[in-house]
């Protein structure tokens, strides 16, 4: 399941606003302002191009951020100020798209009822191919979002890709779009699903709105969506912890450069305490998505399920300038409740699941370990437990042998696939034990015992995709079945 990138991507965290205060500053402060004004004023009266004082002020800040060499510190002026606010609670300026990455284009997944792009005809399915005559190829899912938002009012043209038909473009009108900052509803009959999208001012009141609602349908486990979570408020992710861990748990420290400590702990009434909670994490999973998620890993109150997270670990305030716009500054670093510190690194998930499309499912046979599940693959693709899901997973018949696509085969079984180097030997580990495979080697160790099968894996770069044989998956106790033209791996509950 791929998850909405249609509010701003932010990857920060927010501890407060506080206005400017008075201090003393030192000598080497005061020369330095001094030669900047000196500058200032020679540039601005005898350089050609005539600048304008706004446009060597706005110069001058952006320059002394830019030397501090961190993404995360930004000036806003007072129009940005208020559209980055204004996200952080589901207020965004768009055309009403939901994207997800599917290289080497961005694919629409949603159209918001009534948008823009509604209005326009765009449609889900559509690869975004260009924003404004610019080819989008290979450009990251964040870039895209950006550029397909902008100021309400302003115009955006997007040229789309769609089957049946030659590339196309439409040009569609801004608006500021409200969007609540979860969603909710019960899934597989008896499993809460709440997806945040980021952490804003009223996250915690919603989400415990969202959760009583779902134990009073009668849900028994949770899955907690935090893909493409690009973060928000600190407060908010700590009052969301508050449902899960007991009154007075350390959910997170920070720590200023000064080495002075501020300990945030729950306070809630730990509404979800004992249920049992999947947390989806993505690399896009950022911030306060992380300062959540790490709590509750460190107190095993949830497994991680999905990929590493993106490693923000650090901490910004926003600061009002008393001359309009407002300084987003880094003042401090935060440690889990374990004293993990994750900038850089990210959280390292329970269970790896790099298939996006999986992911919601391997969450869901954690939480549901002994409920009967099937995978049918056929030339439409793959349907889990019936539902048809994205993508070219059809299996391959080559020689009399079948074959499955291996990533998502074995990351559906609850396997860790590896590959070491490039075309290197392929590691999968995991409830049958280890397996070590090699391209083009008709042998393969299972827990380090030869297993021979005739070509276990098949490579088809026309697919851009490896394939492994439902042979070899038979001798690793994978029940399936081979009918015609089509596979069918039943059971086997995730332990």
């Amino acid at each position: 399941m791929y998850k909405r990138l249609a509010a701003p991507v932010l990857a920060l965290l927010l501890l407060f606003f506080f206005p400017l205060t008075a201090c003393a500053a030192g000598n080497g402060i005061i020369a330095g302002i001094n030669r900047v004004d000196e500058v200032m004023e020679y540039i601005y009266a005898h350089h050609i191009n005539a600048p304008g004082a706004e446009q060597l002020t706005d110069g001058a800040i952006r320059g002394m951020i830019d030397s501090l060499g961190d993404p995360y510190t930004e000036y806003f002026t007072p129009a940005q100020l208020e559209q980055f606010t204004g996200a952080l609670d589901g207020e965004y300026a768009g055309v009403g798209l939901e994207l997800a990455g599917r290289p080497p284009y961005s694919q629409v997944t949603a159209v918001t009822d009534g948008s823009p792009a509604e209005r326009a005809g765009v449609e889900k399915g559509d690869l975004i191919t260009a924003v404004n005559g610019q080819s989008t190829e290979n450009m990251p899912l964040p870039e895209v979002v950006d550029k397909v938002r902008g100021p309400a009012g302003s115009k955006v043209t997007l040229t789309l890709r769609r089957a049946g038909r030659a590339d196309f473009s439409l040009t569609m009108e801004r608006q500021t779009l409200s969007t609540p900052t979860i969603q909710w509803q019960i899934i597989h009959g008896r499993i809460g699903y709440i997806n945040v999208h980021t952490f804003g001012s009223q996250t915690a009141a919603e989400f415990g709105a969202a959760l009583r609602e779902l134990k009073d349908k009668g849900a028994t486990g949770l899955v907690l969506d935090l893909r493409n979570d690009p973060g928000g408020y600190l407060q908010a992710a700590v009052d969301v912890a508050g449902y899960f861990l007991p009154a007075g748990a350390t959910v997170v420290t920070t720590v200023d450069r000064d080495g002075q400590k501020e300990i945030y702990r729950a306070n809630g009434d730990a509404l979800a305490r004992g249920m049992p909670v999947a947390v989806l994490v993505n690399g896009m999973s950022a911030s306060s998505a992380e300062v959540l998620a790490g709590a509750l890993q460190d107190y095993g109150a949830a497994t991680l399920v999905g990929e590493r997270t993106y490693g923000k670990g650090v901490v910004q305030a926003v600061i009002p300038l008393e001359t309009g716009g407002a300084l987003k500054i880094t003042i401090a670093r935060y440690f889990t409740p374990r004293g993990r510190s994750i900038d850089g690194t990210g959280l390292t998930p329970d269970q790896e699941v790099t298939t996006p499309q999986l992911q919601l499912f391997a969450a869901c046979r954690k939480l549901q370990p002994d409920t009967p599940w099937s995978i049918v693959f056929n030339h439409n693709g793959v349907q889990i437990n019936g539902e048809k899901t994205e993508g070219d997973f059809a299996p391959l018949f080559r020689a009399g042998n079948a074959y499955l696509p291996l990533r998502f085969t074995l990351e559906a079984l609850g396997y860790r696939v590896s590959w070491e180097g490039n075309g290197g030997a392929i590691l999968v580990a995991g409830p049958a034990g280890r397996l070590v495979l090699s391209p083009g080697n008709s042998g393969a160790l299972l827990n380090n015992r030869p297993v021979t099968v005739q070509q276990p894996v098949l490579e088809a770069p026309d697919k851009g995709m490896t394939y492994v044989s439902t042979v070899l998956l038979q001798k690793m106790g994978v029940v399936l079945s081979v009918q015609e033209q089509e596979i069918i791996i039943r059971g086997a509950g995730i332990k």
